[in-house]
Protein backbone atom coordinates (compact mmCIF):
# COMPACT_ATOMS: atom_id res chain seq x y z
CA UNK A 1 0.00 0.00 0.00
CA UNK A 2 1.16 3.52 -0.81
CA UNK A 3 1.54 5.59 2.39
CA UNK A 4 -1.07 8.26 2.99
CA UNK A 5 0.03 11.83 2.24
CA UNK A 6 0.95 13.75 5.37
CA UNK A 7 1.76 17.20 6.62
CA UNK A 8 1.98 19.24 9.82
CA UNK A 9 -1.42 19.63 11.45
CA UNK A 10 -2.88 16.40 10.05
CA UNK A 11 -4.78 14.18 12.46
CA UNK A 12 -4.47 10.40 12.08
CA UNK A 13 -7.12 8.06 13.49
CA UNK A 14 -5.36 4.72 13.87
CA UNK A 15 -5.69 1.10 14.92
CA UNK A 16 -2.82 0.80 17.39
CA UNK A 17 -3.19 -2.82 18.43
CA UNK A 18 -5.33 -5.66 19.64
CA UNK A 19 -4.88 -5.82 23.38
CA UNK A 20 -7.48 -5.51 26.18
CA UNK A 21 -7.19 -1.72 26.50
CA UNK A 22 -7.35 -1.04 22.74
CA UNK A 23 -10.22 -3.51 22.38
CA UNK A 24 -12.15 -1.82 25.22
CA UNK A 25 -11.88 1.53 23.43
CA UNK A 26 -13.34 -0.03 20.28
CA UNK A 27 -16.09 -1.79 22.30
CA UNK A 28 -16.96 1.57 23.89
CA UNK A 29 -17.20 3.12 20.40
CA UNK A 30 -19.36 0.27 19.11
CA UNK A 31 -21.71 0.53 22.11
CA UNK A 32 -22.16 4.22 21.25
CA UNK A 33 -22.97 3.37 17.60
CA UNK A 34 -19.69 4.74 16.25
CA UNK A 35 -17.23 3.07 13.85
CA UNK A 36 -15.11 0.74 15.98
CA UNK A 37 -11.92 0.80 13.91
CA UNK A 38 -9.65 3.44 15.41
CA UNK A 39 -8.66 3.32 19.04
CA UNK A 40 -6.05 6.08 18.96
CA UNK A 41 -5.38 9.52 17.46
CA UNK A 42 -2.02 11.08 16.58
CA UNK A 43 -1.33 14.67 15.49
CA UNK A 44 1.44 15.12 12.92
CA UNK A 45 3.77 18.01 13.75
CA UNK A 46 6.92 17.70 11.59
CA UNK A 47 9.46 15.52 9.76
CA UNK A 48 12.64 14.66 11.59
CA UNK A 49 16.13 14.76 10.04
CA UNK A 50 15.71 11.14 8.91
CA UNK A 51 12.52 12.01 6.98
CA UNK A 52 10.11 10.32 9.41
CA UNK A 53 6.78 11.97 10.20
CA UNK A 54 6.72 12.79 13.92
CA UNK A 55 3.67 13.73 15.94
CA UNK A 56 2.24 14.00 19.41
CA UNK A 57 -0.24 11.76 21.16
CA UNK A 58 -2.18 11.71 24.39
CA UNK A 59 -1.20 8.58 26.28
CA UNK A 60 -1.36 7.24 29.85
CA UNK A 61 2.09 8.66 30.68
CA UNK A 62 1.11 12.12 29.41
CA UNK A 63 1.27 13.78 26.01
CA UNK A 64 4.41 12.72 24.18
CA UNK A 65 6.03 12.36 20.78
CA UNK A 66 5.67 9.41 18.39
CA UNK A 67 6.91 8.29 14.96
CA UNK A 68 3.82 8.42 12.72
CA UNK A 69 5.44 6.97 9.61
CA UNK A 70 4.28 3.34 10.10
CA UNK A 71 0.72 4.49 10.75
CA UNK A 72 0.58 6.17 7.33
CA UNK A 73 1.05 2.77 5.64
CA UNK A 74 -1.76 0.99 7.55
CA UNK A 75 -4.96 0.59 5.50
CA UNK A 76 -7.07 1.15 8.64
CA UNK A 77 -5.62 4.63 9.24
CA UNK A 78 -7.72 7.63 8.28
CA UNK A 79 -6.29 11.13 7.85
CA UNK A 80 -7.81 14.56 7.36
CA UNK A 81 -4.89 15.56 5.11
CA UNK A 82 -7.29 16.78 2.37
CA UNK A 83 -9.18 19.04 4.80
CA UNK A 84 -8.65 22.71 3.84
CA UNK A 85 -7.03 24.63 6.71
CA UNK A 86 -5.46 28.07 6.96
CA UNK A 87 -1.78 27.14 7.08
CA UNK A 88 -0.53 30.68 7.81
CA UNK A 89 -0.59 32.07 11.35
CA UNK A 90 -3.07 29.42 12.64
CA UNK A 91 -0.59 26.64 11.79
CA UNK A 92 2.09 28.40 13.84
CA UNK A 93 -0.26 28.71 16.82
CA UNK A 94 -1.31 25.07 16.37
CA UNK A 95 2.28 23.77 16.29
CA UNK A 96 3.35 25.97 19.23
CA UNK A 97 0.35 24.77 21.25
CA UNK A 98 1.16 21.17 20.27
CA UNK A 99 4.67 21.59 21.63
CA UNK A 100 3.35 23.20 24.83
CA UNK A 101 0.97 20.27 25.33
CA UNK A 102 3.83 17.77 25.78
CA UNK A 103 3.56 16.42 29.30
CA UNK A 104 -0.14 17.19 29.85
CA UNK A 105 -1.51 14.33 31.94
CA UNK A 106 -3.98 11.69 30.79
CA UNK A 107 -7.71 12.24 31.40
CA UNK A 108 -8.55 9.13 33.45
CA UNK A 109 -11.80 10.72 34.70
CA UNK A 110 -12.84 11.33 31.09
CA UNK A 111 -12.09 7.69 30.25
CA UNK A 112 -14.28 6.57 33.16
CA UNK A 113 -17.07 8.91 32.02
CA UNK A 114 -16.87 7.55 28.46
CA UNK A 115 -17.25 4.00 29.77
CA UNK A 116 -20.21 4.93 31.94
CA UNK A 117 -21.84 6.79 29.02
CA UNK A 118 -21.40 3.72 26.79
CA UNK A 119 -23.09 1.61 29.49
CA UNK A 120 -25.91 4.20 29.68
CA UNK A 121 -25.01 5.17 33.24
CA UNK A 122 -25.09 8.88 32.39
CA UNK A 123 -26.13 9.95 35.90
CA UNK A 124 -23.05 8.30 37.40
CA UNK A 125 -20.89 9.80 34.64
CA UNK A 126 -22.19 13.28 35.51
CA UNK A 127 -21.38 12.69 39.18
CA UNK A 128 -17.75 11.79 38.60
CA UNK A 129 -17.33 14.86 36.38
CA UNK A 130 -17.29 16.90 39.61
CA UNK A 131 -13.86 15.37 40.22
CA UNK A 132 -12.62 17.19 37.18
CA UNK A 133 -13.85 20.19 35.20
CA UNK A 134 -12.74 20.77 31.58
CA UNK A 135 -11.65 23.07 30.02
CA UNK A 136 -9.51 24.79 32.56
CA UNK A 137 -10.01 28.40 33.64
CA UNK A 138 -8.30 31.39 32.05
CA UNK A 139 -8.32 30.00 28.47
CA UNK A 140 -5.31 27.78 29.21
CA UNK A 141 -4.63 24.33 27.83
CA UNK A 142 -6.56 21.72 29.84
CA UNK A 143 -4.85 19.87 32.65
CA UNK A 144 -5.80 16.42 31.33
CA UNK A 145 -6.49 15.02 27.84
CA UNK A 146 -6.85 11.81 25.88
CA UNK A 147 -5.48 11.49 22.34
CA UNK A 148 -8.67 12.46 20.49
CA UNK A 149 -9.69 15.29 22.84
CA UNK A 150 -6.18 16.77 22.52
CA UNK A 151 -6.56 16.98 18.73
CA UNK A 152 -10.06 18.47 18.99
CA UNK A 153 -8.91 20.99 21.61
CA UNK A 154 -5.95 22.12 19.48
CA UNK A 155 -8.14 22.43 16.36
CA UNK A 156 -10.70 24.41 18.36
CA UNK A 157 -8.30 26.98 19.82
CA UNK A 158 -9.69 30.47 19.05
CA UNK A 159 -6.51 31.44 17.18
CA UNK A 160 -6.68 28.24 15.07
CA UNK A 161 -10.41 27.63 14.55
CA UNK A 162 -10.17 24.63 12.21
CA UNK A 163 -13.29 22.50 11.75
CA UNK A 164 -13.17 19.27 13.75
CA UNK A 165 -15.52 16.58 15.10
CA UNK A 166 -17.74 17.37 18.07
CA UNK A 167 -17.29 21.10 17.69
CA UNK A 168 -17.97 22.62 21.11
CA UNK A 169 -17.59 19.31 22.98
CA UNK A 170 -13.87 18.67 22.54
CA UNK A 171 -13.49 16.62 25.73
CA UNK A 172 -16.03 14.06 24.44
CA UNK A 173 -14.27 13.58 21.08
CA UNK A 174 -13.27 9.95 20.50
CA UNK A 175 -10.93 8.22 18.02
CA UNK A 176 -14.04 6.99 16.19
CA UNK A 177 -15.14 10.60 15.69
CA UNK A 178 -11.84 11.49 13.99
CA UNK A 179 -11.91 8.24 11.98
CA UNK A 180 -15.45 8.94 10.75
CA UNK A 181 -14.58 12.62 10.14
CA UNK A 182 -11.73 11.63 7.82
CA UNK A 183 -13.34 8.55 6.27
CA UNK A 184 -16.46 10.44 5.20
CA UNK A 185 -14.69 13.82 4.77
CA UNK A 186 -17.20 15.40 7.14
CA UNK A 187 -15.28 18.67 7.13
CA UNK A 188 -16.93 19.47 3.77
CA UNK A 189 -20.24 20.21 5.51
CA UNK A 190 -18.68 21.92 8.54
CA UNK A 191 -18.43 25.60 9.25
CA UNK A 192 -15.01 27.18 8.83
Amino acid sequence: MQPLPAGPGDVLAVWSGANPVDDMIRVDEALMGKPAVANHVVIITHRDIRGRWIGIQGQPGGVGMVDCTPMLADSRTRSNHAQPRDMGAPLGVFLTSSAKSIGIQYDWVGIAEDGLDALHAENLAAEIDHLYQWPSDHNLLPGHVVCSSLAAMLYGLPQVGWAHPDLGAERKCKPADWWDWADRQLWIASRW
